[in-house]
């Protein structure tokens, strides 16, 4: 999978799609504790200008573990090679943030680093994210994405997801996010289990 990055370079930016688009992966994990998702993701167009996409996965570790691990934001470029990178602020609900956030390439195919400023909507060891407009210059419209980390037995779920409002590229961007959302749920396992 290669690294996403959140500005579109204008490039990235192709006709909306015509068709309602749906899409899923998954694999399913029967644990005696929770009968929970291993791994998920889900895209779903609900309009020509609102789409929205939801991936998970099932790490073995406490929801405080992996809350940490997300938090540890000096640490994150270590172990995440895509989409989120980190977060400088005031990191509290209403605080103001600016999100490091790994979306498109350049015209060499290196990542984009973009920074964001955002307003967080923020709730300790349960869940971190923003909902604020996007720049007119990418369809304008707003963006509410959020992580969740959910206790599953003696394990966590974690949550990923996304919802572009309001913006003609919509299913456009969910397309392109969802297997880098899915990369970052992979590896943020992996730095929370070793």
């Amino acid at each position: 999978m290669t690294a996403t990055r959140i500005l579109l370079a204008t490039s990235l930016l192709i006709a909306p799609f015509s068709q309602p688009l749906l899409a899923e992966t998954t694999s399913q994990s029967s644990d005696a504790d929770c009968a929970a998702t291993l791994m998920h993701g889900g895209i779903a167009q609900l309009s020509a200008i609102h789409a929205s996409i939801e991936t998970s996965i099932l790490v073995e570790a406490t929801p405080a573990k992996v809350w940490s691990t997300l938090m540890d934001f000096k640490a994150m470029p270590e172990w995440s090679t895509g989409t989120l990178q980190g977060m400088k602020g005031d990191i509290q609900n209403g605080g103001q943030v600016v999100v490091n956030f790994l979306f498109g390439t350049d015209t060499s195919g290196n990542p984009i680093l973009n920074e964001i400023p955002h307003t967080l909507i923020y709730e300790e060891g349960e869940k971190i994210g923003w909902s604020d407009p996007f720049p007119d210059k990418i369809g304008g419209g707003h963006d509410n994405h959020i992580y969740r980390v959910q206790a599953c037995g003696d394990k966590t779920l974690f949550i990923q997801s996304d919802e572009i409002v309001d913006n003609p590229y919509a299913a456009n961007f969910v397309a392109q996010l969802l297997p880098a959302y899915q990369k970052f749920n992979a590896e943020l396992k992996v730095a929370v289990e070793n």
